[in-house]
């Protein structure tokens, strides 16, 4: 009785107090939603395969799976794309019909569930797999990748 009397008490003044309790989960969990679909921020290190220079990819992500990715090459060119389901079968049939996917053949043997395409401020693109640890948690449950720049440079990326 006295623990009905504290629920109550908050709900005092309220119309129809009988929804005040229920009210008031629904709140916490649209709220915990939305904590969990903005998304997290986090970083992905990289190294170039050619001259062992470190890059640092900045993620963000943007819904359940997916991210945005950002990251400056030693060279000044920044790359910016997002991530997204790996389908092995789709992937082949675009590259038939790709003549640039000859740009980036390193890329046909690493077996991942994730990829990226980003778009170079100087006119190159990189491409990139990863191996999701949980790919319904994102980037954020760890993993490892590879990227190459139609330029032929080889990354290594883990996070």
């Amino acid at each position: 009785m006295e623990f009905k009397n504290a629920v109550n008490a908050d709900c005092e003044g309220h119309f129809n107090s009988s929804f005040c309790w229920p009210m008031n989960r629904l709140f916490a969990i649209a709220a915990l939603i939305m904590v969990v679909t903005l998304g997290c921020t986090g970083t992905m290190n990289g190294v170039i395969r050619r001259d062992a220079q470190r890059v640092e990819i900045t993620y963000t992500d943007t819904r359940v799976s997916a991210a945005e990715l950002i990251l400056v090459m030693p060279d000044g060119e920044k790359f910016r794309g997002k991530t997204e389901k790996f389908d092995r079968v789709k992937d082949l049939m675009e590259n038939e019909a790709d003549d640039i996917s000859v740009h980036f053949q390193d890329l046909q043997t690493f077996n991942g569930n994730a990829k990226a395409t980003l778009a170079g401020s100087k006119g190159n693109m990189m491409k990139c797999r990863f191996k999701v640890a949980d790919y319904i948690l994102g980037l954020k449950s760890g993993g490892f990748g590879l990227c190459q720049i139609t330029d032929g440079r080889l990354m290594d990326v883990f996070f």
